[in-house]
């Protein structure tokens, strides 16, 4: 499968124009069909695939293909088979089964939702890409498909809040990836739940990009974006951790420069959405992707550039709200609590969010109220209230050893929010 520059270079000349479906239809082999469809079927993704070593670069591409072969069925008109059709193209895809569902029959109203039915109806390509993978790979990518699947599957059962749905298929996603091109750095811990962040920040901007009103249960795009932008503040805590670890311990340049620039244009396009300015003119992510990857000290650099531009997206959003995320202080507490914290009933992100709820709630006035509160103050308490209620909505509801973890973080954080740390600790 082609790759390096020449495969950059075509990536972006065709990156913003409409998919040419009928060359996709007409390519003549798997390998062909992978070139021309990964960046219509994977945009920016498919760029950052481009900087991957080879084989790398082959089990993403198959991997990320045969996610939108699952989309494709997922969003079948007929709803009360779509679950058993995406159970059984995974199945498909993975060689359980030697018999693809039937193609499916959908209304096409984005360019994406018609690359999505083509590489369906051409399943049996996207078979053969995953079948050329050697064991180890064909193994990874078949369950991070299968989990995936089953959370599309519930989804069309029964609708999914979209930070699960996010958690559940891109975060999957996102998990994948980082094993892969970073498995040193994920030795000894577990990467999964800053990842799933990662992955509802992904699902959000697809979500206002591809304008989910009705997901949303909102009228119009001001009440999209502003429902999407308050739902970033946990994962956006979270997925920055995550980007800040793996950044120094990623062996691969290309790798970390993949990571630099989906980093860089995903918050580029969230920022850009409710007329904030991004981290980056566009002309200069990918160099500043690139330049990001050559050592930790420039990685350090873009993330807190790209936090500065969250932080004033937010912050427009939510009408002047306090800095959040370019914090120096929260950097090194994503770094510390963040990558010390491992255990189920504690998990990373829960002392993240405790402790940065309470460093907020720490620059409130101490003297009694005479009046009301200043309204930058108001606003620092919003962002609070929608952290601690972050940190709830992570939990599954019958966590009942996590909300109860959880609690006492709060708990001993209230009585000192100096030691907002492990309650096993006190």
């Amino acid at each position: 499968m082609r790759g390096g520059p020449g495969r950059l270079v075509h990536g972006l000349r065709h990156l913003r124009r409409a998919p040419d479906l009928a060359a996709l239809r007409a390519a003549g082999s798997p390998d062909e069909l992978a070139r021309l469809a990964i960046i219509p079927a994977a945009r920016n993704l498919g760029i950052s695939a481009a900087f991957l070593p080879a084989d790398l670069r082959s089990e993403v591409t198959a991997a990320l293909l045969a996610c939108r072969v699952l989309d494709a069925y997922e969003d079948l008109d007929d709803r009360a088979s779509a679950a058993a059709a995406v159970l059984a193209a995974v199945a498909y895809l993975n060689g359980d089964t030697d018999t693809p569902p039937p193609p499916p029959q959908a209304v096409v109203v984005r360019d994406s939702e018609a690359v999505d039915l083509l590489l369906a109806e051409r399943i049996r390509d996207v078979r053969t890409l995953l079948s050329a993978l050697p064991a180890e790979g064909r193994q990874r990518v078949g369950i991070m498909l299968l989990d995936v699947a089953q959370v599309m599957a519930r989804n069309v059962d029964s609708p999914l809040p979209r930070t699960v749905y996010g958690r559940g298929v891109l975060g999957r996603v996102v998990g994948y990836v980082c094993r892969l091109i970073a498995e040193d750095a994920c030795a000894g811990t577990d990467p999964t739940e800053l990842a799933e962040c990662l992955g509802v920040i992904a699902q959000l901007a697809n979500d206002l990009r591809d304008r989910e009103l009705e997901l949303y249960g909102v009228g119009d795009r001001d009440e999209l974006t502003h429902s999407v932008m308050v739902r970033l503040l946990a994962p956006s805590l979270g997925g920055f951790a995550l980007l800040g670890q793996l950044g120094a311990r990623t062996p691969s340049w290309g790798a970390r420069t993949a990571m630099a620039y989906m980093t860089i244009t995903t918050t580029a396009f969230l920022c850009t959405a409710v007329g904030a300015s991004a981290a980056y003119p566009r002309r200069l992510r990918l160099g500043a992707a690139m330049l990001a990857a050559r050592s930790p000290g420039r990685w350090a650099a873009m993330m807190r550039r790209v936090r500065r531009s969250v932080d004033a997206a937010i912050g427009e959003v939510l009408d002047g709200s306090p800095p959040l995320l370019g914090d120096p202080r929260l950097v090194a507490r994503s770094a510390a609590d963040g990558a010390a914290d491992r255990s189920p009933a504690a998990p990373p992100l829960a002392p993240l969010i405790v402790g940065t709820t309470f460093d907020l709630v720490a620059a409130l006035p101490d003297a009694p109220l005479t009046g009301e509160l200043p309204e930058t103050q108001v606003r620092r308490m919003m962002f609070a209230d929608h952290l601690a209620f972050g940190a709830v909505e992570w939990l599954d509801p019958r966590d009942t050893d996590g909300l109860t973890a959880l609690a006492t973080r709060f708990q001993l954080a209230a009585a000192d929010p100096m030691t907002s740390g492990d309650p096993r600790d006190h």
